[in-house]
Protein backbone atom coordinates (compact mmCIF):
# COMPACT_ATOMS: atom_id res chain seq x y z
CA UNK A 1 0.00 0.00 0.00
CA UNK A 2 1.59 3.45 -1.03
CA UNK A 3 1.08 6.31 1.31
CA UNK A 4 1.83 9.95 1.06
CA UNK A 5 3.11 11.89 3.52
CA UNK A 6 2.43 15.64 2.38
CA UNK A 7 2.80 19.35 3.54
CA UNK A 8 4.34 22.53 2.93
CA UNK A 9 8.39 23.13 3.52
CA UNK A 10 9.14 21.93 7.54
CA UNK A 11 5.75 20.54 8.33
CA UNK A 12 7.05 17.44 9.26
CA UNK A 13 6.68 15.06 6.94
CA UNK A 14 10.23 13.42 7.05
CA UNK A 15 9.98 13.34 11.19
CA UNK A 16 6.82 11.54 10.36
CA UNK A 17 7.85 9.34 7.94
CA UNK A 18 10.70 8.36 9.92
CA UNK A 19 8.72 7.38 13.17
CA UNK A 20 6.27 5.21 10.70
CA UNK A 21 9.36 3.19 9.64
CA UNK A 22 10.55 2.59 12.83
CA UNK A 23 6.99 1.66 13.92
CA UNK A 24 5.90 -0.35 11.34
CA UNK A 25 9.55 -1.54 10.76
CA UNK A 26 9.97 -5.21 8.63
CA UNK A 27 5.78 -4.54 6.85
CA UNK A 28 7.37 -1.27 5.52
CA UNK A 29 9.98 0.31 3.00
CA UNK A 30 10.00 3.78 2.53
CA UNK A 31 11.35 6.82 0.03
CA UNK A 32 12.83 9.66 0.79
CA UNK A 33 11.84 12.65 -0.79
CA UNK A 34 15.16 13.09 -2.68
CA UNK A 35 18.54 11.32 -2.07
CA UNK A 36 20.63 13.48 0.08
CA UNK A 37 23.64 12.72 -1.96
CA UNK A 38 21.68 13.72 -5.10
CA UNK A 39 24.65 15.93 -6.62
CA UNK A 40 21.97 17.25 -9.32
CA UNK A 41 19.27 18.29 -7.29
CA UNK A 42 21.21 20.07 -4.57
CA UNK A 43 23.04 21.98 -7.08
CA UNK A 44 19.34 23.02 -8.61
CA UNK A 45 18.13 23.32 -4.98
CA UNK A 46 21.07 26.05 -4.13
CA UNK A 47 20.83 28.16 -7.66
CA UNK A 48 16.90 27.83 -6.83
CA UNK A 49 17.30 30.04 -3.47
CA UNK A 50 20.07 32.08 -4.75
CA UNK A 51 17.37 33.26 -7.06
CA UNK A 52 19.15 32.34 -10.08
CA UNK A 53 17.43 33.10 -13.58
CA UNK A 54 16.22 30.45 -16.00
CA UNK A 55 16.83 27.25 -14.18
CA UNK A 56 13.14 26.52 -12.96
CA UNK A 57 11.97 24.31 -16.11
CA UNK A 58 15.14 22.36 -15.71
CA UNK A 59 15.00 22.28 -12.03
CA UNK A 60 11.22 20.76 -11.71
CA UNK A 61 11.52 18.50 -14.75
CA UNK A 62 14.10 16.91 -13.23
CA UNK A 63 12.18 16.55 -9.83
CA UNK A 64 9.14 14.91 -11.14
CA UNK A 65 11.31 12.94 -13.34
CA UNK A 66 13.78 11.66 -10.51
CA UNK A 67 10.79 10.71 -8.22
CA UNK A 68 8.60 8.75 -10.55
CA UNK A 69 11.61 6.68 -11.49
CA UNK A 70 12.48 6.09 -8.14
CA UNK A 71 8.75 5.08 -6.99
CA UNK A 72 8.83 2.96 -9.71
CA UNK A 73 12.16 1.28 -8.35
CA UNK A 74 10.38 1.02 -4.77
CA UNK A 75 7.04 -0.73 -6.10
CA UNK A 76 9.15 -3.35 -8.39
CA UNK A 77 11.26 -3.75 -4.78
CA UNK A 78 7.87 -4.05 -2.55
CA UNK A 79 6.54 -6.74 -5.03
CA UNK A 80 9.92 -8.23 -5.30
CA UNK A 81 10.16 -9.02 -1.40
CA UNK A 82 6.66 -10.52 -2.13
CA UNK A 83 4.98 -7.70 0.81
CA UNK A 84 1.41 -7.83 1.21
CA UNK A 85 -0.30 -4.92 -0.98
CA UNK A 86 -3.50 -4.60 1.57
CA UNK A 87 -0.70 -4.76 5.08
CA UNK A 88 2.27 -3.57 4.55
CA UNK A 89 3.23 -0.06 3.04
CA UNK A 90 5.81 2.02 1.05
CA UNK A 91 5.88 5.39 2.77
CA UNK A 92 6.22 8.62 0.92
CA UNK A 93 8.25 11.31 1.85
CA UNK A 94 6.05 13.96 -0.39
CA UNK A 95 4.82 12.59 -3.64
CA UNK A 96 4.69 13.53 -7.43
CA UNK A 97 1.22 16.10 -7.22
CA UNK A 98 3.53 18.29 -4.60
CA UNK A 99 6.08 18.73 -7.46
CA UNK A 100 3.65 20.27 -9.24
CA UNK A 101 2.86 22.59 -7.10
CA UNK A 102 6.59 23.74 -6.80
CA UNK A 103 6.59 23.96 -10.15
CA UNK A 104 3.29 26.21 -10.49
CA UNK A 105 5.12 28.52 -8.33
CA UNK A 106 8.44 28.57 -9.85
CA UNK A 107 7.54 28.60 -13.29
CA UNK A 108 4.92 31.85 -12.88
CA UNK A 109 7.40 34.13 -14.53
CA UNK A 110 7.95 31.98 -17.71
CA UNK A 111 6.18 31.91 -20.74
CA UNK A 112 2.76 30.63 -21.17
CA UNK A 113 3.69 28.03 -23.49
CA UNK A 114 6.51 26.99 -20.99
CA UNK A 115 3.91 26.12 -18.18
CA UNK A 116 1.61 24.34 -20.65
CA UNK A 117 4.84 22.31 -22.12
CA UNK A 118 5.26 21.58 -18.40
CA UNK A 119 1.78 20.83 -17.09
CA UNK A 120 1.66 18.12 -20.87
CA UNK A 121 4.38 16.55 -20.17
CA UNK A 122 3.34 16.34 -16.18
CA UNK A 123 0.01 14.36 -17.06
CA UNK A 124 2.16 11.94 -19.35
CA UNK A 125 4.64 10.89 -16.83
CA UNK A 126 1.87 10.24 -14.02
CA UNK A 127 0.12 6.62 -13.78
CA UNK A 128 -1.73 5.33 -11.44
CA UNK A 129 -0.19 3.38 -9.82
CA UNK A 130 2.43 6.22 -8.97
CA UNK A 131 0.05 7.97 -6.90
CA UNK A 132 -0.60 6.84 -3.22
CA UNK A 133 -3.74 5.26 -2.13
CA UNK A 134 -3.66 7.06 1.14
CA UNK A 135 -2.48 10.56 1.44
CA UNK A 136 -1.98 12.08 4.94
CA UNK A 137 -1.36 16.00 4.52
CA UNK A 138 0.23 17.60 7.47
CA UNK A 139 -0.78 21.61 7.98
CA UNK A 140 1.28 24.06 8.98
CA UNK A 141 0.82 27.67 9.91
CA UNK A 142 3.19 30.53 8.21
CA UNK A 143 4.68 31.56 11.29
CA UNK A 144 4.89 28.26 12.42
CA UNK A 145 6.39 27.26 9.42
CA UNK A 146 9.52 30.05 10.15
CA UNK A 147 10.15 28.74 13.30
CA UNK A 148 10.31 24.95 12.02
CA UNK A 149 12.42 26.33 9.16
CA UNK A 150 15.13 27.52 11.46
CA UNK A 151 14.99 25.17 13.46
CA UNK A 152 15.58 22.26 11.32
CA UNK A 153 19.01 23.85 10.59
CA UNK A 154 19.68 23.23 6.29
CA UNK A 155 22.38 26.18 5.12
CA UNK A 156 21.10 26.52 1.80
CA UNK A 157 17.44 27.60 3.47
CA UNK A 158 18.23 29.77 6.71
CA UNK A 159 21.57 31.58 4.48
CA UNK A 160 19.04 32.78 1.82
CA UNK A 161 15.73 33.02 3.58
CA UNK A 162 15.09 36.56 3.49
CA UNK A 163 15.33 36.89 -0.10
CA UNK A 164 13.30 34.01 -0.64
CA UNK A 165 10.76 35.41 2.14
CA UNK A 166 8.27 35.98 -0.70
CA UNK A 167 8.54 33.31 -2.45
CA UNK A 168 7.92 31.29 0.92
CA UNK A 169 4.86 33.31 1.51
CA UNK A 170 3.58 32.72 -1.87
CA UNK A 171 4.31 28.86 -1.89
CA UNK A 172 2.74 28.68 1.54
CA UNK A 173 -0.65 30.67 0.25
CA UNK A 174 -0.64 28.01 -2.56
CA UNK A 175 0.01 25.11 -1.19
CA UNK A 176 -2.95 23.87 0.65
CA UNK A 177 -5.59 24.98 -1.60
CA UNK A 178 -3.63 23.86 -4.98
CA UNK A 179 -3.10 20.36 -2.90
CA UNK A 180 -6.83 19.74 -1.98
CA UNK A 181 -8.15 20.77 -6.03
CA UNK A 182 -5.31 18.42 -7.43
CA UNK A 183 -6.45 15.06 -4.67
CA UNK A 184 -9.78 15.95 -5.92
CA UNK A 185 -8.80 15.82 -9.63
CA UNK A 186 -7.18 12.38 -9.39
CA UNK A 187 -9.38 10.89 -6.75
CA UNK A 188 -7.19 10.17 -3.86
CA UNK A 189 -8.01 9.61 -0.23
CA UNK A 190 -6.67 12.21 1.47
CA UNK A 191 -6.74 12.93 5.58
CA UNK A 192 -5.92 16.09 7.57
CA UNK A 193 -3.71 16.89 10.41
CA UNK A 194 -3.12 20.29 11.77
CA UNK A 195 0.39 20.33 13.24
CA UNK A 196 0.18 23.74 14.40
CA UNK A 197 -0.57 22.87 18.18
CA UNK A 198 0.83 19.29 18.26
CA UNK A 199 3.90 17.48 19.04
CA UNK A 200 5.45 14.93 17.12
CA UNK A 201 4.22 12.10 19.56
CA UNK A 202 0.62 13.51 18.88
CA UNK A 203 0.97 13.58 15.11
CA UNK A 204 2.46 10.62 14.92
CA UNK A 205 0.01 8.60 17.13
CA UNK A 206 -2.97 11.09 14.93
CA UNK A 207 -0.85 9.47 11.62
CA UNK A 208 -1.60 5.78 13.22
CA UNK A 209 -5.15 6.08 13.43
CA UNK A 210 -5.45 7.24 10.29
CA UNK A 211 -3.43 4.51 8.88
CA UNK A 212 -4.94 2.05 10.96
CA UNK A 213 -8.27 3.03 9.78
CA UNK A 214 -8.00 2.82 6.20
CA UNK A 215 -6.18 -0.80 6.63
CA UNK A 216 -9.41 -2.58 8.11
CA UNK A 217 -11.46 -0.23 5.47
CA UNK A 218 -9.11 -2.07 2.77
CA UNK A 219 -9.85 -5.36 4.06
CA UNK A 220 -13.53 -4.73 4.33
CA UNK A 221 -13.34 -3.62 0.58
CA UNK A 222 -11.63 -6.88 -0.05
CA UNK A 223 -13.53 -9.07 1.68
CA UNK A 224 -17.12 -7.90 -0.38
CA UNK A 225 -15.62 -8.44 -3.32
Amino acid sequence: MLIGISGMISSGKSTLTHKLVDFYAEHCLFLNEYEHDDEVFNTFLKWLYDRKNNIGLGFQTYVVENHLARVDGINYRFNLLGMDQNNEFIFLDRFCLEHYIFALVNLKTSQQKVWLAYQKAFEVMVSKEQLPELVIYLDIDFEIFKQRIMQRGRRVEINNFEINKEYFKELHATYKTMFLKLIEKYKLNCKIINTNNKNEEEVFNEAIKIIEEFKSYKKMEVSNE
